[in-house]
């Protein structure tokens, strides 16, 4: 059974305990209600329930709008309205009219998927895997690879797809003759290294956003808990506990209200990058 913290600071000891994967799953820890070494990590379990959400609502969802069906039901409809949203303001403009049919299906598993694992955090007694650096690196480097293997059989070669990272300059006067091929080289190479930096911002704009929203969530609520362990030890007056108490309930509410809305808008901000990034390898500017 694990112990009580007796000092109101202990309870705030390490605020990303509550976000970090592991083998042991709590549920109330000081009742001694707690799974421990786990055969697969808890991040694990809690990937494999969101892709059994994916796989038992929105597969289906999918299948009825390639069909032309119409859906029956409210749920029904917002799952296929959010699926319309990604096909008709995502993946048409940003990768076209003639090559987005080939991605939707990424785009839509992307989606689903990430906003899915997101808002088990919400869920009691569950959690965000997307809080770990290490899934979201791994989603960012299955985009990586379809954005440049892509790019690549779009451009017809490798050697053709390294020449779009490439800028030419206009060389009218003797000091651009100079300056062009050594500005043009640092561009090019700068353009090489913005193409692993994408990937690493896909991954850590999704775990941080998701990481700081779930320990903004347990700071709050542990505010009462540092509350009482004061009153407790006569370090505070028991009439601060309720108010304490009601605000910290009443702003977790707000909170938790935001974070459903940032679940869902984290998941579109990072299918809306990639599809861009697929949109810019196909279609290169220069």
């Amino acid at each position: 059974m694990a112990h009580a913290p007796t000092n109101p600071l202990d309870a705030l000891k390490d605020p990303f305990e509550h976000s970090a994967d592991g083998y042991d799953w709590s549920f109330f820890p000081t009742a001694g209600l707690e799974i421990s070494h786990l055969p697969v990590s808890r991040f694990v379990i809690f990937q494999t329930i969101a892709f059994l959400i994916v796989l038992a609502v929105f597969v289906p969802a999918c299948r009825r709008i390639a069909r032309g069906d119409v859906p029956k039901g409210r749920f029904a409809h917002f799952v296929e309205a959010l699926l319309l949203f990604i096909r008709d303001e995502v993946a048409i403009p940003t990768i076209g009219e003639h090559d987005y049919r080939r991605f939707l299906p990424l785009l839509w598993t992307l989606f689903v998927f990430i906003a899915t694992m997101n808002l088990l955090g919400m869920v009691p007694f569950l959690g965000s895997p997307t809080a770990s650096i290490a899934v979201t690196a791994v989603l960012a480097t299955v985009v990586f690879f379809v954005i440049h293997y892509n790019g690549i059989k779009a451009n017809h070669g490798f050697g053709n797809y390294i020449k779009t990272f490439r800028v030419k300059l206009d060389r009218e006067g003797k000091l651009l003759q100079i300056l062009a091929p050594v500005i043009e080289f640092g561009v090019f190479w700068l353009e090489i290294m913005t193409a692993f930096i994408r990937a690493i911002v896909l991954a850590v704009r999704l775990f941080a956003n998701m990481l700081a929203g779930h320990t903004t969530l347990f700071v709050v609520m542990t505010f009462i808990v540092m509350v009482g362990i004061a009153v407790e030890q006569n370090l505070l007056t028991g009439y601060l506990f309720w108010p304490v108490t009601v605000v910290s309930v009443t702003t977790l509410v707000a909170l938790s209200l935001l974070e459903l809305f940032v679940a869902l808008l984290q998941a579109f901000v990072f299918v809306f990058l990639t599809a861009t990034f697929i949109g810019m390898a196909l279609h290169p500017e220069h």
